[in-house]
């Protein structure tokens, strides 16, 4: 910078300064970066703080992600953060926002009452909406797979052939492929699951090995927030080209609906699906027990269900066998053609 006159020199300097001061502020946040608007709406460096606070803990990047959002739409709204009845207010409020997703935002503010020592408790829990996830069919998957980017591509293959979640698959290493075995290892679970182990297709196992090993990671350091965002795109894209507008309401977990889906209706075991998932109550597991049949064999029964145990006894003395009992209560029988 010897030979730059003075002024441009300070100019420079002035730049530099600002960005290492940017970017350690901000470099540890591992999802999106903070809008171009956020001195407009975060004057006092609270969205910074706060994700500061949520990577010293054992948060997922998504739920890190997830919380920032909200926080960012509040103060776009004016909310004043440090008081919780306007806060509640807000998101009682909120209309666009389903119940499950208001609840994800007390559990947002939560943890930003605890990161500045608010003492608070939401008084209210909204009752989630039961639904059944969206499982697409075997065409439809693999037309994702088919039609989508190589890296892409090789991450639908896996994430329908394991039922690993996205983030399990982001921190599958290169040693957790095992060719000989054909399998590939879960070490990183999320959500406090237990390690697992999959088998998985010697097809995949090809598809891997097209990808570079630029470091220990089988998807190298992309982030999960930009793949997501490349397959919404090919997704939507497909979908038009397809004139398959179901393919919209294909996500990355929907790939995991898929794989236990099927996995239940060709084994019948609630514990294989469990174990496979890694879920850690089993009636999270039972809601993939009566979503769709992908095998004829299961085309050869009549299905019923009974409320209670008048309608089971009756059921039972007709010839229909006893199947499981569903999260709600009800009991499902059926009976061969």
């Amino acid at each position: 910078m010897k030979n730059l006159p003075e002024a441009r020199v300070a100019r420079l300097a002035e730049c530099h300064k600002k960005q290492k001061a940017g970017y350690c502020q901000h470099a540890s946040f591992i999802g999106n970066p903070l809008p171009v608007n956020a001195n407009d709406i975060d004057k006092n460096g609270i969205l910074a703080q706060f994700l500061i606070h949520c990577q010293k803990t054992t948060l997922s990047e998504e739920t890190i992600n997830t919380k920032y959002k909200i926080l960012r739409v509040m103060l776009n709204n004016s909310v004043k953060l440090n008081q919780p009845d306007e806060v509640q207010r807000f998101i009682h409020n909120r209309k666009e926002w389903s119940n499950g997703h208001k609840n994800t935002a007390l559990y947002a503010y939560v943890e930003y009452c605890r990161m500045k020592g608010i003492q608070w408790n939401p008084t209210s829990i909204y009752s989630k909406n039961e639904t059944l996830p969206f499982v697409p069919t075997e065409k439809e998957i693999d037309a994702l797979i088919n039609g989508t980017s190589l890296k892409v591509s090789v991450a639908l293959q896996a994430l329908k052939e394991t039922g690993f979640r996205i983030g399990e698959l982001w921190r599958c290493k290169w040693t957790d492929i095992d060719e000989e075995k054909s399998t590939l290892k879960c070490n990183q679970p999320e959500k406090k699951c237990a390690p697992r182990e999959v088998r998985i297709s010697a097809k995949l196992i090809g598809r891997f090995n097209l990808l570079p090993k630029t470091n220990a990671y089988v998807f190298g350091k992309t982030r999960i927030s930009a793949t997501r965002t490349t397959f919404d795109y090919q997704r939507n894209r497909l979908a038009k080209k397809l004139n398959n507008p179901r393919l919209t309401q294909i996500h990355l977990h929907t790939f995991r609906h898929y794989h236990a889906t099927r996995l239940y209706n060709e084994t019948k075991s609630l514990l294989e699906v469990q174990a496979r998932l890694g879920h850690r109550n089993i009636n999270s597991t039972m809601v993939y027990t009566h979503i769709v049949q992908f095998d004829e064999e299961s085309q050869n029964y009549h299905h019923a269900v009974a409320r209670n145990e008048k309608e089971a006894g009756e059921l039972i003395d007709n010839g229909w066998t006893y199947i499981l009992t569903t999260p709600q209560n009800v009991m499902m029988f059926r009976k061969r053609k």
